[in-house]
């Protein structure tokens, strides 16, 4: 894994996206939300946005380094390095958690009959491989993927709208309970998926322009907003609040009612490929940065040593988490979001920014925001 190589605007405008789209809608927002969930999902829209600007601009104070990095020259060297130590555990962490998302969604529709270890261990086989070939290859091959989902969700979008199982109603009322449930329901969404564009200060320093990095995120977060809000609409206007609540996996379920002429069906199993490329991708990036942060953090001069051994950690977290799907699910919604996402992904970007800009301040630097 090459820690020089550079990205193109487009190839990281797809990354974002690709990796954006492999976060679904967690069940805690239709469940608080309900029909308005689609506001909710803009409201996360607006943070993750405002998120990222923040994010630029500190990673404008520091071009060409990851956020490790420059962590460590914002709170001192010890401290810095503790928190650098806590992203490394978070980014593992988080990887554990998407493996093990993954291998439940694997077992629950398509291998019954397999074990999570044996679909683990293919999986992070193909992992290991894509971080061995380098980043720049991966985000090539991802560009090619960016379009077979834009393709894919076009298709099933038309052909949810063609099969006449849309209902409109179960849309209303809006805001039937004020805007509270919305309000209590906009930090989940905020923190995945929108916060998780956090990962990629880790990777900005690989853009081989970096003055394109803020309109390649924003447009990719638009993109991807517009999009979703499509996705919740029609998931509740197919399937309605309390069979969303039931359900494991929304979209997976709506687009199983698709019908045309008895003809074209069953093509959740088609979606299902392509939400395991997601996986993969998020998977990938998240193991990305903790194997290069861990290199800066511990100065390994072969990145590509660390790969190995925290692949094997991840694996072996990845079963670890949970005893079964149910208790999986009820971490990922009540505990995570609020415990690691907003502190590490909004609340400390932010606070590092106010400390960056009271510094440069006291030195008489003007800055221009």
């Amino acid at each position: 894994m090459n820690r020089k190589i550079k990205i193109s605007g487009f190839q990281l405008l797809c990354m974002i996206f690709m990796f954006e789209l492999g976060g679904q809608i967690p069940i805690e927002v239709y469940k608080r939300a309900k029909q308005d969930t689609w506001i909710s999902l803009i409201l996360g829209l607006v943070i993750g946005c405002l998120l990222f600007y923040v994010l630029i601009k500190l990673n404008s104070f520091f071009p060409e380094i990851s956020f490790l990095k420059y962590i460590q020259l914002i709170l001192g060297k010890y401290l810095g390095k503790v928190m650098a130590l806590i992203y490394i555990i978070y980014f593992i962490y988080y990887a554990a958690l998407l493996l093990r998302n993954c291998e439940d969604l694997l077992v629950i529709t398509l291998y019954n009959n397999s074990s999570l270890i044996s679909i683990g261990i293919l999986m992070m086989f193909l992992i290991m491989y894509a971080l061995y070939k380098g980043l720049e290859t991966f985000a090539r091959a991802n560009e090619f993927m960016f379009f077979v989902s834009m393709f894919l969700i076009i298709l099933f979008f038309g052909f949810e709208l063609i099969s006449k199982i849309i209902n409109l109603n179960n849309l209303r009322p809006v805001l039937e309970n004020g805007w509270k449930p919305v309000l209590k329901a906009t930090p989940i969404m905020a923190s995945s998926p929108f916060g998780e564009i956090f990962v990629f200060t880790m990777i900005l320093p690989n853009l081989n322009n970096q003055n394109k990095a803020m309109k390649v995120g924003i447009s990719s977060l638009l993109v991807f907003g517009f999009i979703g809000i499509i996705l919740s609409i029609l998931n509740i206007a197919i399937l309605g609040v309390s069979e969303i609540e039931r359900s494991i996996y929304p979209f997976l379920t709506a687009v199983g009612y698709i019908n045309i002429a008895d003809f074209i069906q069953r093509l959740d199993t088609f979606l299902i490929g392509i939400t395991i490329y997601h996986f993969f991708l998020k998977i990938t990036v998240y193991l990305y940065c903790a194997v290069s942060g861990s290199a800066e953090l511990f100065d390994v001069k072969k990145s590509s040593d660390l790969i190995y051994p925290i692949a094997i950690i991840v694996l072996v977290c990845s079963l670890w988490l949970a005893p079964n799907y149910l208790e999986q699910r009820i971490k990922v919604s009540e505990i995570v979001p609020y415990l690691l996402q907003i502190p590490l992904q909004i609340i400390i970007p932010v606070i590092l920014i106010i400390i960056v800009l009271i510094q440069k301040k006291l030195r008489g630097k003007k800055l221009d925001m």
